[in-house]
């Protein structure tokens, strides 16, 4: 008789990134927001994640660089100098905000009243403006709500509407 050699086999995840995060959120990928449905922001948000602790939120940016194109002045809003993209992130970690490995699209908050705190104190110009494109094409707000990785998601658009 021959020896059966044992074999392990490992269980290879094929699961997407964004099937994992809709899986963390509780939704089926489908049901995120479409921003939510791109590999490399779902990617993003769960490495963040992965270093938040329990009831610590991040903000999610979308930029949208129309928004800070609209004259021939490039890159500043309006055409007013210092009306800029890294104006409104400087903002947001003098608010308490952690710049998510430097890439200026997710930023973490380690106490909920800076996040509220940052989100009704943006500046003026940063707000929606008739016939100007917004400065970004959308913004969430993320929660993590478990030491398992449980997390949440709502919109976070206030200081971009108004």
């Amino acid at each position: 008789m021959e020896k059966w050699k044992s074999k392990r086999i490992f269980k290879i995840d094929k699961k997407s990134k964004v099937e994992k995060l809709a899986e963390k959120i509780g939704v089926v990928p489908f049901a995120l927001p479409i921003y939510l449905q791109n590999e490399n922001t779902a990617a993003l948000i769960l490495r963040a994640t992965k270093r938040m602790k329990v009831d610590n939120s991040a903000i999610f940016i979308q930029w949208n660089h129309q928004g800070f194109n609209d004259t021939t002045m490039l890159n500043c809003r309006n055409g007013v100098y210092g009306q800029t993209q890294d104006a409104i992130v400087t903002y947001i970690v003098e608010n308490g905000g952690v710049n998510f490995n430097d890439m200026n699209t997710m930023f973490l908050f380690k106490e909920n009243f800076a996040i509220a705190s940052c989100q009704y104190g943006f500046p003026q110009w940063t707000h929606h403006q008739t016939g100007i494109p917004d400065v970004c094409h959308s913004i969430c707000r993320i929660n993590k709500l478990s030491v398992f990785g449980r997390i949440d998601y709502e919109p976070f658009d206030y200081p971009f509407v108004v």
